[in-house]
């Protein structure tokens, strides 16, 4: 692996799909020209259909791009690479002789975003549309949820996991059929400009923001700069497309002018105001997942959904109208919904026997800020957790300290038994909580995971949710590696919350 970014991380959820969906197939001399490269060695019959970073996916017709990361180079890993199958690599050096043809080219980066930039050319002149999602909270479980439902009607090509970045979305663009399957394309920003340079990558005919909110506090002044931030998305807009925007959002009246402004033609307001044109009704949670009626663009309907929570209902409500933007049928598609569950890290529940305990482990570990922490225990509010396993929020800069403080009303209103905490600003929000509530304030995710165990007891109900960085997702993984069922085999069982 030589990519160091979060979202690159090669165990995360790949792009599952039901049947056969085209892949990308080029030559060599089309990979020459898209990459503006040399070949160092002759590629013969050569034929890609999948473009990789990490040596250990890469499989027969893979190209692997040799990047330079901060910790590792590609260029290391050239033979691992072609041991697993792959077909060709792209390099930025000669690296001697090698079992697999090499591509030369200036900077495997720029090479990279040049690959992507022709793959979505050639998508779009094949009459393919991409929808392009970003926002503060919600990105990666709403790409999902509109994948799940594109899936079942027809097909798409959609990112996998959070390959959002500078480095994600290149890549999957690069591999987008030349079919008029849609595409969706998650954009994330950790800066200014971020959002600009891909969106102007991707070319969206689609442009979705779930919400503004302040996840990234700690690389932007002000709400007002994470929502200009999070407009850029407009900068690629083809001429005439379609924004899907919150209308619950403060910033709902701001994004509609950066909007028009990038000469959107047409936007569609999302959400539980009485004034969005894809409505949220009304909500009904239950064991198995959620209830909802919808008004989608004039469309009465019920709805069934495999999730629980109102974010989820609420992001599907913008979800729905994507659908409807790319001219499919919105009935349809909402009738897949029943068959859309939480995903692994953002409320996935696995039931099973951890320590000699049964237990149910509530897994929304894989990110947090100060949005989806209260999002979350709104949804766990019905059936609050004896032990909860909270890990600092991060990327919050000096607003990280009151992030975490405003967290104690909720926790303490959901009363769990035991409340163990991994980092320094979760235990000192912790300690002005209600001494009912046992409190194991500890550093590492090792510590966590021996409280836990210390302190679980048969049938008890498990939360666990906190940053990438700080430690809560290690936990989640410890329980379920060791989880087995009550007869013994490992695996929990999976439903949704």
């Amino acid at each position: 692996m030589n990519a160091d970014s979060p979202d690159m991380r090669p165990d995360m959820r790949p792009d599952m799909r039901p049947g056969t969906i085209p892949n990308m197939m080029i030559d060599a001399d089309e990979l020459t020209r898209r990459a503006d490269g040399h070949w160092l060695t002759p590629p013969g019959g050569l034929s890609v259909t999948a473009v990789e970073i990490d040596s250990r996916l890469c499989a027969p017709g893979t190209l692997f791009a040799a990047l330079a990361g901060q910790h590792a180079d590609g260029h290391d890993y050239l033979a691992a690479a072609a041991a697993n199958g792959a077909a060709a690599a792209l390099v930025a050096r000669d690296p001697g002789p090698m079992p697999c043809p090499l591509l030369m080219v200036d900077d495997v980066e720029a090479a990279l975003a040049r690959l992507g930039a022709f793959g979505r050319a050639a998508h779009r002149m094949a009459g393919g549309h991409l929808v392009a999602i970003t926002g503060s909270v919600g990105k990666t479980g709403s790409k999902e949820m509109l994948a799940h439902m594109l899936r079942r009607l027809g097909g798409c090509h959609a990112n996998r996991a959070s390959f959002n970045n500078h480095l994600g979305v290149p890549l999957t663009l690069a591999t987008l059929p030349a079919t008029p399957l849609p595409a969706i394309q998650e954009i994330g920003m950790n800066a200014a400009g971020e959002i600009s340079t891909l969106s102007t990558l991707a070319q969206p005919d689609i442009a979705v923001i779930t919400r503004i909110a302040d996840s990234h506090a700690g690389f932007f002044d002000s709400l007002d700069d994470i929502a200009a931030a999070k407009a850029e998305i407009f900068d690629g807009l083809t001429a005439g497309g379609t924004a899907i925007l919150n209308a619950d959002d403060p910033y709902f009246t701001f994004l509609g002018e950066r909007a028009r402004h990038a000469g959107a033609g047409r936007i569609i307001g999302f959400g539980t105001d009485s004034n969005a044109d894809a409505r949220l009704l009304d909500v009904v949670a239950d064991s198995a997942g959620t209830h909802i009626r919808a008004d989608i663009l004039g469309v009465r309907m019920d709805v069934r959904m495999g999730t629980r929570g109102q974010h989820w209902a609420r992001n599907a409500m913008g979800m729905l109208a994507s659908v409807a933007a790319l001219d499919l049928d919105i009935a349809e598609a909402a009738e897949k919904l029943n068959y859309f569950s939480e995903l692994p890290g953002r409320g996935a529940v696995t039931e099973g026997v951890f320590n000699g305990a049964t237990m149910t482990l509530v897994d929304d570990s894989y990110n947090a800020g100060p949005a989806s922490m209260n999002a979350a225990f709104a949804t766990i509010a019905e059936r609050p957790p004896q032990i909860m396993v909270l890990s600092d929020m991060l990327e919050l800069g000096d607003a990280g300290a009151v992030a975490h403080a405003a967290l104690a009303p909720a926790i303490a209103a959901l009363h769990p038994r035991v409340l163990i905490t991994i980092g320094p600003m979760m235990a000192e929000m912790a300690s002005s909580l209600p001494a009912s509530i046992t409190r194991h304030a500890v550093d590492a995710p090792d510590a966590a995971i021996d409280a836990l165990r210390a302190m679980l007891r048969d049938g008890d109900l498990v939360f666990i949710k906190g940053s990438n960085g700080s430690g809560a997702c290690r936990v989640a993984a410890e329980i379920l590696d060791g989880f087995s069922t009550p007869g013994g085999a490992k695996g929990g069982a999976s439903h949704a919350a």
